[in-house]
């Protein structure tokens, strides 16, 4: 067979275990007319608004641990082989090395994969960031600091995993024996989710960092051949009696110290070397003072973030992470607009609940889903990990959805029995999204 017979290969679109949002991803490809490629550890989505038509992805490729070098690389050359790749999307961290090294053999444009092993490791990311004068939090190695003598830095700190996912094994802790119980915790790795869990525990360090004070938020970018263009700013709704516990996100949140916020995330981008691709970096910002990040994340924010956002602008958010994806230069006219307000609000069982129940959304309400399959085990004390359902909402203002938030969490229903005003429905808004009052659902 002559050369010029050689048939041109299909072009296909690759995502790296496939779930949640990245589903528009791949419907947003194959309108494209791409071939949908789908790397998976775990199984395709089978319910909720998330759930993967039949049709949609046009080839499964197991893999077996995306903590397994070799096979993994077996597979990427498998697709290599096979297909020439046109785009690629990843938003677990564990994939997301291996999608750096798809796109620079595949001569996509990309931050490399080099420099996103770097970025992952947050004990990396800090002392980089110390360095540069971008960070006055100090860490340490949690073995390092296993052999203090004394309490060594100003006030409380986090221990957390050095390449980490979702919050997962995450403490705050003060002195020396918080610090060791945290530590007999982490060794234990109580971690449910086993891509997660296979994840932290295949890189095994953990990282102690001094806490920053302020309010935690996010900043959405994309980041195209080097320029990172922010999206804009992610508020959070908290738990009234726990406020660590997150139940909610809304997009966009309007600060006053948005264009100082915007300058900083743009320097991080080049402290850290990411050139392209959509990423979510959690910030905490005082009132006044320096801002810190917290984590840098090398994904599009999850929960149905790519929702909201899509929904604040009227448009579907896919089209631009498809663009960036296949190295194209995405059309953001839609910042222009004065967008709309979204929000995705982490419904809690009613207190006491030590079972999961039938959940029913109530009318007007987009993307509900169970996150928890019906019997399975609560704790009855409706922390972090009970959350049972998510919902998103959309409104012209930030009242009216603040409105509509809490009347989605008063009005559905679990077990047949509305949420109704507990104290599992009572927040603290987005500090300048309401009044940063506690804030109960409404009558």
């Amino acid at each position: 067979m002559t050369q010029e017979s050689v048939p041109e290969k299909e072009q296909a679109f690759v995502l790296l275990e496939l779930l949640n949002h990245m589903v528009l991803v791949a419907k947003e490809a194959k309108q494209r007319g791409f071939r949908v490629i789908a790397l998976n550890q775990g199984p395709l989505q089978s319910d909720g608004p998330f759930a993967v038509p039949d049709g949609l992805v046009d080839e499964v490729i197991p893999v077996s641990s995306w903590t397994e070098e070799d096979t993994v690389r077996a597979v990427l050359d498998s697709v290599l082989a096979r297909y020439t790749v046109a785009g690629t999307y990843a938003a677990f961290e564990g994939a997301l090395r291996h999608e750096a090294a798809l796109r620079e053999q595949a001569g996509l444009p990309t931050s490399g994969a080099a420099t996103v092993e770097r970025a992952l490791d947050k004990y990396w990311v800090r002392r980089t960031l110390h360095a540069e004068g971008l960070s006055a939090l100090r860490s340490e190695t949690l073995d390092e600091a296993l052999q203090w003598d004394s309490w060594r830095f100003r006030g409380p700190a986090v221990l957390k995993p050095a390449n980490g996912t979702g919050s997962a094994l995450c403490f705050t802790v003060s002195s020396l024996d918080e610090l060791r119980a945290a530590a007999d915790r982490v060794s234990a790795a109580p971690v449910v989710n086993s891509l997660m869990k296979g994840y932290i525990l295949a890189h095994g360090g953990f990282v102690l960092e001094e806490r920053a004070e302020g309010e935690l938020l996010s900043v959405e970018s994309l980041v195209e051949h080097g320029a990172a263009r922010v999206i804009g700013l992610t508020g959070r709704y908290l738990l009234s009696r726990d406020p660590v516990v997150e139940q909610g996100v809304v997009f966009p949140y309007d600060h006053p110290r948005r264009d100082e916020i915007v300058a900083c995330a743009v320097e991080l981008h080049r402290a850290l070397g990411i050139t392209h691709g959509p990423t979510h970096l959690e910030l905490m910002v005082p009132d006044e003072g320096p801002i810190e990040l917290i984590d840098f994340n090398l994904r599009t924010a999850g929960v149905g973030m790519a929702v909201c956002i899509g929904n604040a602008f009227g448009i579907a958010y896919a089209a631009p992470l498809v663009d960036i994806a296949c190295g194209l230069a995405p059309d953001l006219s839609f910042l222009d607009r004065t967008p709309r307000h979204s929000a995705d609000m982490l419904l809690l069982p009613p207190p006491g609940a030590t079972e999961m129940g039938e959940l029913t959304f109530p009318e007007g309400t987009e993307y509900g889903r169970r996150t928890k399959a019906v019997g399975e085990p609560l704790s009855g004390r409706a922390d972090q990990l009970d959350v049972v359902g998510m919902v998103v909402v959309t409104a012209d203002s930030a009242q009216e959805l603040h409105t509509k938030a809490m009347a989605a969490r008063r009005d559905t229903l679990f077990n047949g029995r509305p949420l109704g005003d507990n104290p599992n429905n009572h927040l603290i808004s987005p500090h300048y999204h309401q009044s940063g009052h506690v804030l109960a659902a409404p009558a």
